[in-house]
This record gives structure tokens, C-alpha cells and sequence, in this order.
């Protein structure tokens, strides 16, 4: 199992790295879209100066899964271009399109990689879950203003 999460790491990255790569070096022709809709999607973030963010983003997460640098913090980083990859490819250009079989292939990496590293996620769902601020006397300070709050 640990060699199937190794190959789908490689697979993800080998996506983002040229991804995020292009915007900044260009390597091939960036997709536009073929569907008006998908189109002025991609012209608005492409003015606004966030297609450059989620560039950035691909890119550092890619190198990120590639060398086995935080992981799990990769994962989380890159989940929502994963989602909007998937929301372009598939309900922007078309479910029945090509570009959908892409689109579920980037969010099936992120989802499969992200079931993979699970237990890093399990503190994040901790019902009753209290602040631990280092500046503000140690986790243990039950002094705390923040504590007495919770």
C-alpha cells in the first residue's frame, strides 16, 4: 500500500509541479477553455492576479509531495485548487468532455492522498479543542484569559 501512495504522490506532483511551473516559464500553451462561461472564469482570475496565487500554489505543493516535505500540510494547501480544477473540468467545460476525465483525476489524487495521511488530520476534528498560545505562559497556564473564555 505504502508503494500506491508513493506512485499516486508522484503522479499528483508530476501534475502541479509543470502546472504552476507554466504560468511563470512558459513550457506549453495554457488551456483557456472552449465554453464561454469557462472562458471568462479563467479571464477573471487570470486579471485579478489569483491565477498567479494558485500557480504559486501548485507549484510549492507539487515540489512539497515530490520531495515528501509536510505532506499532509501539502494536501491541505492545494485542496481547493484541486476542487476548482474540478469545477472547471467539469461543470465549466462539460461532464462529458475530456477535460472532466482530468478534472476527477486531480481531485481523486487530492482525496486518495488525503485518506492516505489521515491520521495527521484527526486533531483537526477534536470536538472540544482549546488554544494553546505559546507567547501566553505554556499549554498548561489555566491563568490564561483565552482559556477562560473557552
Amino acid at each position: 500500500m505504502q508503494y500506491a501512495v508513493w506512485f499516486v504522490r508522484l503522479v499528483y506532483a508530476g501534475w502541479m509541479i509543470p502546472a504552476g511551473l507554466n504560468h511563470f516559464y512558459q513550457l506549453y500553451p495554457q488551456p483557456l477553455g472552449n465554453q464561454p462561461i469557462s472562458i471568462a472564469v479563467f479571464t477573471a482570475l487570470l486579471d485579478s492576479g489569483l491565477f498567479t496565487v494558485v500557480k504559486a500554489v501548485e507549484l510549492v505543493a507539487g515540489v512539497m509531495l515530490l520531495v515528501g516535505w509536510r505532506v499532509p500540510l501539502a494536501l491541505i494547501m492545494v485542496l481547493p485548487v484541486s476542487f476548482t480544477v474540478w469545477y472547471w473540468d467539469t461543470e465549466l467545460q462539460g461532464w462529458w468532455t475530456a477535460s472532466a476525465i482530468y478534472g476527477w483525476a486531480v481531485v481523486g489524487c487530492n482525496v486518495a492522498l488525503l485518506l492516505a495521511y489521515w491520521d495527521n488530520y484527526r486533531d483537526f476534528f477534536t470536538r472540544h479543542a482549546r488554544p494553546h498560545l505559546p507567547w501566553a505562559g505554556g499549554a498548561g497556564d489555566e491563568g490564561s484569559a483565552m482559556e477562560a473564555q473557552a
